[in-house]
């Protein structure tokens, strides 16, 4: 049986145009770490929302007619999120433009601002864990949880990559 991690490599490499080729099923422990390191470094070198549905989707391995009932939930979190993604990146991004010159207030603020979204994202996770959970089942819903928290680090990463290296 394979593991969520597993899947969720072998989804990437289906389904994103990655450089790197891996056996695909059979995997040890090591070996499911080790391609899921290459697996998250090379989707850090694309834009990891533009195939997130699809590759979602396809570790989900959902039935045709659950399938159905997923895309719309999914979509609708999806746009949600995206809203509160970008408005991280647009935070991140003027925190970088006046790193060297930021203010003690202003530095607070972004702190707080940064917060005040991570905590409207756990609400969102929260609500949308709740639909999934009625709509399909509670282990499903869990195993799409742990799927898009994934996904989010990965995201998280390519923001905050605009942030200046600290001595």
């Amino acid at each position: 049986m394979r593991t969520l991690k597993s899947a969720f490599v072998q989804a990437l490499f289906v389904l994103l145009p990655l450089a790197i080729a891996a056996p695909a099923f059979s995997q040890d422990a090591s070996s499911n770490k080790d391609l899921n390191t290459q697996a998250y470094v090379e989707l850090l070198k694309t834009d990891a929302n533009a195939k997130r549905e699809a590759v979602v989707t396809y570790i989900m391995q959902l039935s045709d007619s659950d399938a159905k009932v997923f895309g719309p939930i999914y979509r609708e979190y999806n746009d949600e999120l995206s809203k509160l993604n970008a408005a991280e990146a647009q935070e991140i991004e003027a925190y970088a433009k006046n790193y060297d010159k930021i203010s003690d207030k202003e530095a607070e603020d972004v702190v707080n601002k940064s917060l005040h979204l991570e905590a409207e994202r756990v609400e969102l996770k929260k609500k949308y864990f709740e639909k999934m959970k009625s709509a399909l089942s509670p282990s499903a819903a869990a195993k799409f949880y742990e799927i898009d928290s994934q996904f989010q680090d990965i995201v998280h990463l390519q923001t905050t990559s605009a942030l200046p290296a600290t001595p």
